[in-house]
C-alpha cells in the first residue's frame, strides 16, 4: 500500500511539474482596424458586430450547376485530398507525441536452453535474470521468464514532454486550418473558372453573330463591287472584317477548350455536358458583398489561424528548449515470474521484480542546450513575423477586392451607356447607308466599335463577378446579415468552422 501511495504521489508530481514555456501573448494585428476609404466599408464604430455562425457556400453561390461542380470538386480535387492526408498525418503525430506524456507497459516473454562449460559465471539472462558461478563441470540448464513493466518513464517535473505534445497539437490544429484554406481556395478557383467558360461562351457567341453579320455585309460589297457600285478595296477591307471574325471565333474556342480543361483538373473527373452548359450571363449567380465589413473578420481567415497555430507552436517549442537545462529523471519499473522450468514458471516462489530511477544533468555540453534556446527564440520571431505578414497581406486583398468592388459598378455603368449608344449608332448608320446617305464604312466602324464595346462589357462583368469570388476568399469563406436590434441587417462574417484538437485548447 505505501508503493502504491508512493507511486502515485510521484505521478501526480510528474502531472503537475511546472512549465518551461513563456507566457503567450498575441500580438497585436498590424492593420487598421478598418480598410482605406473608398474600400466599402465603415468606421470602427460603425462596424457591424461580427456573428460566429457560419455561411453555407452553397448560400453564395446560388447557380444549381456551380454547386455541383463545387460538391464534385471538394470529393475529387486531388491537391484537396493532399491537404487532408496532411491534417491526418498532423493529427497522428500528435497522437504519437502526446502518448509520450504516460507510461509505456510492455509484456515480454522469454524461454531458452543454455550449456555453459566449467569455471565460467553465467551472464544475466535477462533483466530479472539469475548470476551463478559454475566452477567444477559443464551445466545445462533452462529458463523460463515473463514480466511486465515500464522501462526509461520520464517523469516530466520540467515540463520538456509536455511543451513537446503542445507544439505538435498546435501543428497539428495549423494543419487542420491549412485544409480549411485549401478548401476555400478550391471553392473559390471552381467558381472562377466556371464564371470564365460562361464569359468565353458569351464572347463566343458574340463573335459567331459579328462573323455572321460580317459575312453579309462582305456578300454585299462583293455584289456591289461585281455590279460596279463599290470599289475592290471596299469589298476587300469588307473581306477583312470577315477574316478578323474567323479569327475571334477560333481564339474564343480555344480558350473554352481550355476553361473545360482546367474545370475538369479542379473537379477531378471530365466536365458532363449537363454541368457544363452555359447559364444566362445575366443571371445573379452570387450573393453580392455587404457593405461595412470591419477588418476584424481577417481574424477568422484559415491561413491567419495557422499562422497564429504556427506561432503558438514556436512559444511551446521555447519551453521544450528551457527544459533541456534541467535534469532528465526516469523510472524503470518491471514485475514478472523466472523459473528453471515451465511448471514452475507461475508458482508464487517465482515472483521476481525489479525497481529503479535514473536521472541525468547537463554538465558540459559545449553550448548545445544554450544554441538550441537561441534557435527557438530565432523561430519564435520568424513565426510572429510570419503571422504579423499573413495578417498584413490578407489586409491588402480584401482592401484591393473592396476597392475593385466600389469602382467597377460604376465602370459598369459606363460601359453599358456605350454599349447602348453604339447600338443606336449602328442600327443609325444601316439606316443612312440603304438610303444612300453614307457608304458602308461607316456602318462597318460601326458595328466594329459596338462589337469591341460588348466585348469589354462581358469581361467588366466576369471581373465583377470574380471579384465577388474573391472577396469570398479573402475573407475567409463568407459573411452572413445579423438582425440588429433595431431590425436592420448589419454585415458580418465567418469563415467555415474548422475542427478541433480539443485536447490542445
Amino acid at each position: 500500500m505505501k508503493s502504491l501511495l508512493f507511486s502515485a504521489a510521484v505521478a501526480s508530481c510528474a502531472l503537475a511539474g511546472c512549465s518551461m514555456e513563456p507566457t503567450y501573448q498575441r500580438p497585436a494585428m498590424p492593420v487598421p482596424n478598418t480598410y482605406p476609404s473608398g474600400a466599402g466599408t465603415t468606421s470602427a464604430s460603425a462596424a457591424a458586430p461580427i456573428d460566429a455562425a457560419e455561411m453555407d457556400w452553397h448560400a453564395f453561390f446560388k447557380d444549381p450547376v456551380l454547386q455541383r461542380l463545387i460538391e464534385i470538386a471538394l470529393t475529387n480535387n486531388r491537391d484537396l485530398r493532399v491537404a487532408a492526408a496532411k491534417m491526418a498525418e498532423a493529427r497522428a503525430d500528435y497522437g504519437e507525441t502526446r502518448a509520450s506524456l504516460f507510461p509505456e507497459i510492455d509484456l515480454q516473454g522469454y524461454a531458452g536452453r543454455q550449456r555453459l562449460p566449467a569455471m565460467t559465471q553465467e551472464p544475466s539472462a535477462g533483466l530479472l535474470g539469475p548470476i551463478e558461478n559454475n566452477r567444477n563441470s559443464a551445466t545445462t540448464f533452462n529458463t523460463y521468464q515473463v514480466q511486465a513493466g515500464m522501462t526509461s518513464y520520464e517523469l516530466d517535473f520540467f515540463g520538456h514532454e509536455r511543451a513537446i505534445a503542445h507544439e505538435s497539437g498546435k501543428l497539428a490544429q495549423a494543419s487542420e486550418a491549412d485544409y480549411e484554406a485549401a478548401r476555400i481556395a478550391l471553392i473559390g478557383e471552381v467558381a472562377n473558372a466556371y464564371l470564365s467558360l460562361n464569359a468565353d461562351r458569351a464572347l463566343l457567341q458574340l463573335a459567331q453573330e459579328t462573323e455572321t453579320d460580317q459575312n453579309g455585309h462582305a456578300n454585299v460589297m462583293q455584289k456591289a463591287y461585281r455590279d460596279g457600285g463599290a470599289s475592290e478595296f471596299d469589298m476587300r477591307r469588307s473581306q477583312t472584317q470577315v477574316d478578323a471574325a474567323q479569327v475571334d471565333v477560333q481564339d474564343m474556342q480555344i480558350r473554352i477548350a481550355k476553361d473545360m480543361d482546367a474545370l475538369a483538373v479542379l473537379i477531378g473527373q471530365p466536365v458532363l455536358p449537363d454541368y457544363a452548359t452555359p447559364r444566362p450571363w445575366q443571371a445573379p449567380l452570387l450573393t453580392d458583398v455587404p457593405a461595412g465589413l470591419p477588418s476584424s473578420l481577417l481574424d477568422r481567415r484559415p491561413d491567419i489561424v495557422a499562422a497564429e497555430d504556427r506561432l503558438r507552436a514556436a512559444n511551446a517549442d521555447i519551453g521544450r528548449a528551457r527544459a533541456a537545462f534541467f535534469p532528465n529523471i526516469a523510472l524503470t519499473a518491471v514485475l514478472g515470474t523466472l523459473s528453471g522450468g515451465l511448471s514452475n514458471l507461475f508458482r508464487a516462489s517465482s515472483a521476481a521484480w525489479s525497481t529503479g530511477v535514473s536521472g541525468s544533468v547537463p554538465l558540459l555540453d559545449w553550448g548545445k542546450n544554450e544554441n538550441e534556446l537561441s534557435a527557438s527564440k530565432a523561430r519564435d520571431s520568424g513565426a510572429v513575423a510570419a503571422y504579423e505578414g499573413t495578417i498584413q497581406e490578407a489586409f491588402r486583398e480584401v482592401a484591393d477586392d473592396l476597392a475593385v468592388r466600389d469602382h467597377i459598378v460604376p465602370e459598369l455603368q459606363a460601359q453599358q451607356e456605350l454599349v447602348d449608344q453604339s447600338q443606336h449608332v449602328y442600327t443609325i448608320s444601316q439606316e443612312r447607308f440603304k438610303d444612300g446617305m453614307d457608304d458602308y464604312l461607316a456602318t462597318q466602324d460601326a458595328q466594329r466599335s459596338l462589337y469591341t464595346a460588348q466585348e469589354k462589357l462581358v469581361s467588366l462583368q466576369l471581373d465583377q463577378a470574380v471579384n465577388q469570388v474573391n472577396l469570398y476568399k479573402a475573407l475567409g469563406g463568407g459573411w452572413r446579415e445579423v438582425q440588429a436590434p433595431n431590425g436592420r441587417g448589419t454585415a458580418a462574417g465567418a469563415m467555415s468552422q474548422r475542427q478541433s484538437v480539443s485536447a490542445v485548447r
